[in-house]
């Protein structure tokens, strides 16, 4: 008799080999013979090997038959044997201090193994990224035959989510929730930004794991599953503030966070608070910023193009007079990065379709006074977009009493 399945908060091996299949597909369409890969994420999201990345290059091969290829470090060797997706990895001694051969080098002797050399090759980047001081040729450099950019095959498969991704991504939500009301239930007088964020983030993330099981496994150097941050004060009027020390107090403008690590895959909650009782000049604030936010909710419908979308939100803010407190886009894409492609911008012109997944997230900042932001993450719909996270928007479930 079988075992019984259980739940498992990660991608199936099916799912990785169906994206593999497409970009093989794609790379036979612009008459490629094979694509590297040196972005960490790129390499997860078609192998489902997620790793630390250091000074020490890492690649993926994907020839248009065959077996895939991976360059490690030889302090990955058995990690990476790990991943049956990736069947050849080349290894190399410790860089920059083992060894005479550089790791490029030893790329090159790979792309030979798999039949790629002197063939012509699509990658994301041309060689491997300035990290921790690495420093290297050019992937143009080191092959024998034609390159070209191709970043894009991987990047516009990533932008519409499969049921898969979804629901890991309402795992996120549900959990990034959690380490939210965590931190909300903490806020007083006197707790510091940094104490009342890691207390919440520790206590969620210990739930987070007595509920999901031994089948949860985190995904990144520093495991922790779930996160909930909060700043406060006229320093909420920068978009990206850095949290401080020193206590709260009453009367302070708090802008907080809240996500979860689930299957590698993220969310973001935010939302604008008050610790004590709001003043004319929060009200109003508070009121436009969810103004903006429900345009931002009402841009987003398939067919449409990101740049008429944020087109729309711009026009709210010139509609509402606060064009000039504007700072940023609209939002962006989620899902394996906090930030990743397309974007709500006027640049962007990408189509919107349906599956995709943004943080709705337009923000007003006023100086000497705070910032006001909520974001939420939301999936396209056929009618429109539908809310992951859920934590209540309006002013009096987000006044804490001082």
């Amino acid at each position: 008799m079988g075992e019984t399945p259980v739940v498992a908060w990660e991608i199936g091996r099916d799912e990785y080999e169906a994206r593999v299949g497409r970009v093989r597909q794609i790379l036979r369409e612009r008459e490629l013979d094979g694509l590297v890969l040196f972005h960490s994420v790129r390499l997860t999201y078609l192998t489902g090997f997620f790793h630390q990345r250091t000074e020490r290059p890492m690649a993926l091969v994907v020839p248009l038959d065959g077996p895939l290829g991976a360059l490690v470090p030889r302090l990955e060797r058995e990690h990476v044997a790990a991943y049956p997706a990736i069947a050849r990895v080349r290894d190399y001694p410790e860089y920059p201090t083992g060894g005479t051969k550089h790791p490029m080098a030893h790329l090159r002797d790979l792309l030979t193994d798999l039949g790629l050399g002197g063939k012509r090759l699509g990658y994301d980047n041309d060689g491997y990224h300035d990290i921790n001081s690495y420093d290297g040729p050019a992937l143009s450099a080191i092959h024998d035959g034609p390159t070209a950019p191709a970043r894009d095959i991987v990047d516009d498969l990533r932008t519409v989510k499969s049921e898969a991704e979804l629901r890991l991504m309402r795992a996120s939500a549900t959990w990034g929730n959690l380490a939210h009301r965590l931190m909300h239930d903490r806020l007083a007088p006197g707790r510091s930004e940094i104490e009342v964020s890691l207390e919440a983030s520790l206590e969620a993330s210990r739930m987070l794991l007595a509920a999901l099981g031994p089948t949860y496994r985190a995904t990144g150097f520093v495991a922790q599953p779930a996160t909930a941050v909060v700043q406060a004060g006229a320093n909420t009027a920068l978009p990206h503030p850095l949290s401080r020390g020193g206590g709260l107090r009453r009367g302070d403008v708090l802008v907080t966070f809240g996500d979860a690590d689930v299957g590698g895959y993220h969310t973001e909650l935010e939302r604008t608070m008050l610790l004590g009782e709001p003043t004319p000049a929060f009200v109003r604030h508070f009121e436009l910023m969810l103004q903006l936010q429900q345009a931002g909710f009402d841009a987003l419908r398939p067919g449409r193009r990101l740049a008429d979308a944020e087109a729309d939100v711009a026009r709210a803010f010139r509609d509402l007079g606060v064009a000039d407190l504007q700072r940023h886009h609209t939002g962006h894409g989620l899902g394996l990065e906090g930030h990743e492609a397309p974007f709500i911008d006027l640049g962007d012109e990408r189509v919107i379709r349906e599956g995709m997944v943004f943080s709705v997230e337009p923000g007003l900042y006023v100086p000497g006074l705070a910032g006001f932001r909520h974001s939420d993450t939301v999936v396209v719909t056929a009618g429109g977009v539908e809310r992951l996270t859920y934590y209540p928007r309006d002013l009096d479930n987000l006044v804490v009493p001082a």
